[in-house]
């Protein structure tokens, strides 16, 4: 396959299911970035707790934002927190490939923004080619892990959903080959490119990854303010 791109390519960071991820040549490994909005950023991973979600680690690893709990209540007053309806670029998303799931992809879309923003929904998710050009790859929204969830996320939260890929072949007209990624939040006209993090951490925010994905179909799980279950599909 002829890649066409500025910079040469390292050696194969990973064949994930028919996913083709390369790391640049001359590029360290990425330290997974802190999705949680709570601790320094440049901290290394191995001093993260237990439990909490980083890049690349299983959904089931994560945990409640900081200062949420699994319904989306303030912890510690019970009433439940709201705030505005934010624009995407509002958020900070990441596409997190989990090892040894073919096609699966944790979505954690953190508030980067200084107000308190609701969610409740589906994100969109559409594909992009090598030119940055939208996809049109046939995607279904699907109740995963259950029905939307109605949810507040104060400034450096984050929130979660799943993503399938169904991977086709490239010969197949029906198959289309995505390098990217753009992501929507409900009800908002805006959607920002995701970050595409691999299972050793690499990304392609910083360039130290290259990312094919021969897309057949997708299903996307609805958004929840947890880890836990959103990538399990059927």
């Amino acid at each position: 396959m002829l890649l066409n791109r500025t910079r040469t390519l390292g050696a194969i960071s990973g064949l994930v299911g028919g996913a083709l991820l390369l790391a640049g040549c001359g590029q360290p490994a990425a330290a997974p970035q802190n999705t949680q909005g709570n601790a320094d950023a440049s901290a290394p991973a191995a001093g993260i707790a237990p439990g909490e979600f980083q890049p690349g680690k299983p959904a089931g690893e994560g945990k409640p934002s900081a200062g949420t709990t699994a319904g989306g209540q303030a912890t510690g007053s019970g009433q439940r927190t709201t705030g505005a309806k934010c624009t995407s670029s509002d958020f900070k998303v990441d596409l997190n490939v989990q090892p040894d799931r073919p096609g699966v992809l944790l979505m954690a879309l953190t508030n980067k923004s200084q107000k308190t923003c609701d969610l409740n929904g589906w994100a969109t998710v559409t594909p992009l080619d090598m030119s940055n050009s939208t996809i049109d790859a046939p995607t279904q929204q699907v109740e995963i892990p259950g029905s939307p969830t109605d949810f507040s996320l104060a400034p450096g939260e984050t929130g979660f959903a799943g993503v399938l890929i169904e991977f086709g072949d490239t010969g197949d007209s029906n198959t289309f080959v995505a390098t990217g990624f753009q992501v929507g939040v409900p009800g908002a006209s805006d959607a920002v490119n995701a970050t595409i993090f691999g299972t050793d951490g690499t990304n392609t925010g910083n360039g130290g990854l290259y990312a094919e994905f021969p897309i057949k179909s997708m299903k996307v799980g609805s958004l929840q303010p947890v880890a836990q279950g959103v990538t399990v599909f059927d």
